[in-house]
């Protein structure tokens, strides 16, 4: 029987150490390129936004550290730069290389495990694919509409930018952990219980800290939208949610603190910092010819799985969560306009860059788990499969070119 069991279980085996070489053969392809691509901009394109934060690092000590970290400035990326110039021996572009790549690679390993905790599919080798393939996919570019693929679109990807690849992995961190902490209250009833133990609420808060520090452009959509579904719940429940909600609120505190202290020291206290103004569309449309063909040409692949799949995405509380972030990181890039010669930098625009990130993670799920299963009639299911890889497909090429015409040397941001 033994001999038996251990014949069925060995495909499995070589299934399982295939999925591990190819995780982490991607992983490796993709450190590589963002080693790359680092070093080149810092190298080649002194006047990137790169080259700017690296002087900032460098010129960072351990009284100024402390001090922005205290009023919540997005220091993170510069302090792990600085750690490794000065106690690892690194020369300064490759500290920046070093750690802007281990930001992707930790992007890349939370996809892993958070594909592979969702995924519904028989090959887990589909894992690492799903989870490289949404670090590399960009808007769909049309020539005679946008002149540079990032600029008027954006990208869930934005190789140029040290603090928005570093908060990507914190940002999926606590984007799945609401989720799961959230879906007790769904599932469990209204006593449901927020925390295990005092050890996951203090680890909730501080990656949602260490997301601030690392930039709060992900907290300032995520705060408005799980205030939404708990107005929801507490209108449902008749008010019976809102000891769950308001521990769950509870850990939000220590970030929103410091969200609020930076929002203060960027737009008011700031050397070019002259305040925030409401300016509707104005500084989307000073890249973007038209802002719905824009928002159509980033979330293509996204909308039409939403579409498709319109009664499970909907219906389920990450596609709830991650629409309503996108919602109010989009309210944030339409409204809202630095004063002075910041106007048009886009810095309520990285919140929509990472929210798009989000609401792509689900849809590729979903995708996934919608060509596995058997929901959909024959027609429908040529529909979504045509329109589907075909999308994604676009999305996929367009991020490579992306890639490699900064690699090139061409301006794109």
């Amino acid at each position: 029987m033994n001999a038996i069991e251990g014949k069925q279980l060995r495909p499995k085996e070589r299934q399982e150490r295939a999925r591990i070489m190819l995780t982490c053969l991607l992983g490796a392809v993709l450190v590589y390129m963002s080693f790359y691509m680092t070093y080149h901009l810092l190298h080649d394109l002194p006047g990137s936004d790169l080259s700017d934060h690296l002087e900032w690092a460098k010129e960072l000590t351990v009284k100024d550290a402390a001090v922005q970290l205290l009023t919540g400035e997005n220091r993170l990326w510069h302090i792990c730069v600085k750690t490794l110039i000065r106690y690892g021996g690194f020369r300064d572009i490759y500290a920046a290389c070093a750690v802007t790549a281990g930001s992707s690679a930790l992007t890349y390993g939370v996809l892993c495990c958070l594909f592979g905790r969702t995924l519904e599919v028989t090959d887990r080798r589909m894992v690492p694919v799903a989870a490289l393939a949404l670090c590399l996919v960009g808007p769909i570019y049309l020539p005679w509409y946008n002149e540079q693929i990032y600029m008027g679109q954006g990208s869930p990807n934005v190789w140029h930018s040290p603090t928005q690849l570093m908060v990507r992995p914190f940002a999926l961190i606590t984007f799945w952990m609401t989720i799961c902490i959230y879906q007790r209250l769904r599932e469990g009833g209204w006593p449901a219980k927020v925390f295990r133990g005092w050890g996951e609420a203090a680890a909730f808060a501080g990656i949602l800290v260490l997301g601030v520090w690392a930039k709060p452009c992900y907290f300032q959509g995520a705060v408005p939208a799980l205030g939404l579904l708990m107005i929801i719940d507490l209108i449902r429940s008749r008010g019976k949610a809102f000891p769950f909600c308001l521990k769950l609120a509870a850990a939000h505190i220590p970030a929103a603190l410091l969200t609020v202290l930076r929002f203060y020291t960027a737009f008011y206290a700031d050397e070019a910092g002259e305040g925030v103004e409401f300016a509707f569309l104005d500084v989307w449309r000073h890249n973007s010819k038209s802002v719905l063909v824009s928002i159509l040409l980033l979330c293509a692949f996204p909308l039409f799985v939403a579409v498709v799949d319109r009664k499970r995405f909907f219906s389920r509380l990450d596609g709830q969560f991650a629409l309503a972030v996108m919602a109010a990181n989009g309210l944030y890039k339409a409204c809202l306009a630095e004063n002075g010669v910041r106007r048009y930098h886009g810095n309520f625009s990285w919140g929509w860059n990472l929210a798009v990130m989000l609401v792509w993670t689900v849809a590729l799920k979903e995708f996934v788990h919608l060509m596995n299963s058997r929901e959909l009639s024959e027609r429908e299911y040529k529909v979504a499969a045509y329109g589907g890889w075909t999308l994604l497909a676009l999305h996929l090429l367009t991020g490579i070119v992306y890639f490699c015409l900064i690699a090139a040397g061409t301006k794109q941001c």
